[in-house]
């Protein structure tokens, strides 16, 4: 930001600079006020205020006769936000990304939000920071009290844009578990403090107004001194309890919007001022036990939403206190195990760890020695320990629960899994779905149309009853308050989102959850999606003459640097015979020829270069092709392999430009509880279907043993799409399930994408929903949670919607008193919220996973298969 500079008179007309303190004013220039006949722009609302201030004070002079800028505010002075343009202050929060079509380099970083009040306040910070010069994205999290922003920091220094959250009442920090936890910590006592004042303040005040609850003889005397009570009662509930109503909506005005606060300040100063005039004129009505109660009740809801959205976050903030802050890192590996602790953001690929018992694991890699169980709750919600050992792949956040493991780190910081995970939780919880965009924007206008009936109304009962003006209008305004409005749908969304969270389903898109509801078709994929995707080479058959080993090592070579699971299929099969290789003292045989100019061709296999050869891997007719037209049919016995292998068996070809060389066949086992899966999805009337790259006759097989109403084999990646685009055709809301490259065209066509935390970063990174787990019925737990969100939803939109078409023509007319308004208000706010607190309970299911070992009896079975 630009020191203030000196302005002689003669300039200060100048646009560039503010008239206040000369600071250089931000492109777009919007504070603008007439003096004294002239425009005077200004850098921010707060020097516009000041000025105002000076010349309503009558000393418009100190403009004329200064020769120095007046200085800027200390807020404006401090070197709070400027620490943060420090790369090593902010090194381990921002995310350097590529740019956008001009190729500038963009930056990414998570902030931790203080000051929201309500779902008004994220559309005020996102508008206010999308409107600051290089902001590129701007959203935000209500839930959690996180902001995502992206900036290009050649144009806009990262304090800036800090300071500019701060000008508009809000403070912004780079986030930070600790400080998020202690930030939550301050705004419960904070809140149970005013909640509390407001408490007791409404109970001393109403025991004052007993009296004249149940009897008009109250002598004079006696009134007097009750309302003087009253009065001094009232004051801490009005300047300490209700101050953030105030401040917010003093906010709001400032920069020229109607939100939530404005009608509550408004009808608690117009009741109290009222009750104040009448106290010290001796005569007319107050209103103080209806404006303790009001603030008090508001509070009591405000204090459950605010428990509503710290059981929503809980999930989320579990995994980022998972964090890992230090490693020991081992130099000397693998001649020594001396380690030095250091921090987990200096690690690097390549860099060996030792991670003790009790441990966090700080990257995620692959264990090189050692043999223990590692706790992957973080990441999966499986609280049970699983067995790691050597070549085994563990992920930061995990927690090594018995002995000493060495890992070498594959990916540390933002490349890791935990992190991508809680990238995409941030992505999704900062998109506002389109029933909440749609919910803000009628309250919005709800307000501004309530504040125009409350000038229509007072009007009104002024030319009929004068005496009962206030009363009307305190109690139209608090009836007709829109808290029930505002909190119907964020209340329920964040309720739902963490409640799967829980669960470890993460919805990784704002509209997921409510096309989720209305899903009426859900397409399966195959290989790692019904079936586990820990795919096993169970036989092979070559042409007469051929070295087998070679043949087999060609095919690893080829498959090595895909992440299908059929090529870790061939790179498990290579680690068996290295070992067995190494056991015999006849390593370099094991040693896999170098495959190059490889191409991989989504649905059909690999093309590479091996001692000059080409060579292709994967369906029959894809390789057969390498070879053209004058190429032999394929040996009997090749063809006899095939045949005998039974339904469901996968089968890959390697060949050359000679024609086919080998065939292998590749088994896989069904997840557990995958035909309870099926059958739940058909008990909600939602229409199964199974399209697969494998063999007609496979996927025929699987759908037969899972109830699968229609299956597709020997599909392309394209096939895939135009069969989903061919059901919503037909009016179907489709949903798909796949985890690999070559489901992503079908993936994305789909109106709503779900993956499994198996999958691939593509897979999960496009998806609409992933599933960290790998367990299939967390499916049937999200298509419940949103099909049950969505009618709470509706519940708490009619609710409010019906409340206000009774309450805003009763209070208008003068039919209920401002203390029964209060006592409603509240009610109807409380109903929202607690209805929405009915989704964080997730019934279990039949067949679902206890943690007892059973597996719903779908171990069982074995397909041998392959895309």
């Amino acid at each position: 930001m630009s020191k203030p500079v000196e302005i002689p008179l003669s300039s200060t007309e100048d646009v560039r600079f503010c008239y206040h303190c000369g600071t250089e004013n931000p492109p777009g220039v919007r504070w603008q006020s007439v003096l004294k006949g002239q425009t005077r722009t200004f850098c921010c609302a707060g020097c516009q205020a000041v000025t105002q201030t000076i010349h309503a004070a009558g000393l418009e002079a100190f403009y004329a006769t200064r020769t120095v800028a007046a200085q800027t505010t200390p807020e404006e002075e401090q070197d709070e936000w400027v620490a943060y343009d420090d790369e090593n202050v902010v090194r381990d929060f921002v995310r350097k990304r590529s740019g956008g079509e001009d190729g500038k380099e963009e930056h990414e970083i998570a902030l931790l939000l203080e000051g929201l009040t309500c779902g008004a306040c994220v559309w005020l910070i996102e508008s206010w920071l999308m409107k600051q010069p290089g902001v590129v994205e701007a959203r935000v999290n209500f839930a959690s009290h996180r902001a995502t922003l992206v900036w290009r920091p050649e144009t806009t220094p990262l304090s800036q844009l800090l300071r500019a959250v701060a000008r508009i009442g809000y403070r912004a920090y780079p986030y930070d578990p600790a400080r998020r936890d202690a930030q939550a910590r301050s705004e419960r006592r904070s809140l149970l403090f005013r909640m509390g004042v407001a408490l007791f303040g409404m109970m001393q005040v109403m025991m004052m107004a007993v009296p004249h609850y149940i009897s008009d003889e109250v002598s004079e005397g006696t009134t007097i001194l009750l309302r003087w009570a009253s009065l001094v009662l009232t004051l801490p509930v009005i300047f300490y309890s209700a101050w953030p109503f105030f401040k917010g909506a003093w906010r709001d005005v400032s920069i020229r919007r109607v939100g939530m606060d404005v009608p509550i300040a408004l009808g608690v100063s117009v009741a109290f001022a009222a009750s104040v005039w009448a106290t010290f004129l001796g005569n007319g009505a107050v209103y103080y036990d209806s404006v303790t109660m009001f603030v008090a009740l508001l509070l009591v809801a405000r204090y459950f939403e605010m428990m509503a959205r710290k059981r929503s976050g809980e999930a989320i903030e579990a995994m980022a206190r998972q964090r890992p802050i230090l490693a020991d890192r081992v130099a000397d590996w693998p001649h020594g195990r001396t380690s030095q602790p250091v921090p987990a953001t200096t690690l690097a690929a390549g860099d060996h760890v030792l991670v003790r018992p009790g441990a966090v694991i700080p990257a995620d890699g692959v264990v090189v020695d050692g043999v223990s169980h590692v706790e992957e709750a973080v990441l999966t919600g499986e609280s049970w320990p699983v067995r790691r050992a050597p070549g085994d792949a563990v992920f930061a956040g995990a927690v090594n629960r018995e002995s000493v493991l060495i890992v070498r780190v594959q990916a540390v910081g933002e490349g890791t899994r935990l992190a991508t995970v809680l990238r995409l939780v941030d992505r999704a919880a900062s998109e506002r779905p389109r029933v909440a965009r749609l919910a803000d924007r009628v309250a919005s206008w709800f307000v501004a149309v309530l504040l125009l009936l409350a000038v229509i109304v007072g009007f009104v009962w002024w030319q009929i009853e004068p005496s009962r003006t206030v009363e009307v209008l305190f109690a139209l305004l608090v009836i007709t308050c829109p808290c029930a409005l505002s909190l119907a749908t964020p209340t329920a969304l964040s309720a739902a989102a963490g409640a799967l969270g829980r669960r470890r389903v993460v919805l990784a898109h704002g509209d997921a959850l409510e096309t989720l509801a209305r899903v009426t078709t859900l397409v399966f994929d195959k290989t790692g999606t019904l079936t586990e995707g820990k795919v096993t080479l169970n036989g092979m058959e070559i042409v007469e003459g051929a070295d087998k080993a070679k043949l087999l090592s060609i095919a690893q070579a080829l498959e090595a640097p895909s992440e299908h699971p059929l090529a870790r299929a061939f790179r498990s099969e290579a680690k068996t015979e290295a070992a067995e290789t190494e056991a015999a003292e006849t390593a370099a045989e094991a040693a896999l020829p170098v495959a190059s100019d490889l191409t991989v061709l989504s649905g059909n296999g690999i093309e590479g270069t091996i001692d000059g050869e080409r060579w292709r891997i994967g369906r029959f007719d894809y390789v057969a092709a390498l070879g053209g037209a004058a190429v032999a049919p394929m040996p009997d016995a090749l063809i006899c392999f095939v045949e005998q292998q039974p339904a469901g068996d996968t089968v890959v070809f390697l060949g050359n430009s000679d024609g086919i060389q080998a065939v292998f066949a590749l088994g896989d086992a069904l997840r557990p509880h995958a035909r309870e899966v099926v059958a739940a999805l058909r008990a909600m009337g939602i229409k199964t279907a199974l399209l697969s790259g494998d063999r007609r006759e496979n996927a025929e097989a699987l759908a037969q043993i899972l109830g699968i109403e229609t299956a597709y084999g020997g599909l392309l990646p394209e096939d895939k799409r135009r069969h989903i685009l061919d059901w919503q055709a037909t009016g179907e809301v489709v949903a798909m399930v796949g985890d690999g490259v070559n489901d992503a065209p079908g993936l994305a066509q789909a109106q709503v994408s779900v993956s499994l935390g198996s999958a691939t970063s593509l897979a999960q990174w496009t998806a609409d929903v992933v599933i960290l787990s790998d367990e299939l019925p967390r499916l049937i737990d999200a298509l419940r949670h949103a099909r049950r969100t969505l009618t709470v939803i509706r519940q708490n939109l009619s609710w409010a919607v019906t409340y206000n078409l009774v309450a805003v023509p009763a209070a208008a007319l003068g039919l209920v008193t401002p203390l029964l308004a209060a006592f409603f208000m509240s009610l109807s706010s409380l109903t929202v919220v607690l209805n929405a607190l009915r989704i964080t309970r997730i019934k279990k299911e039949a067949g679902e996973n206890t943690g007892d070992g059973s597996d719903g009896g779908d171990r069982k079975p074995v397909l041998k298969m392959v895309s």
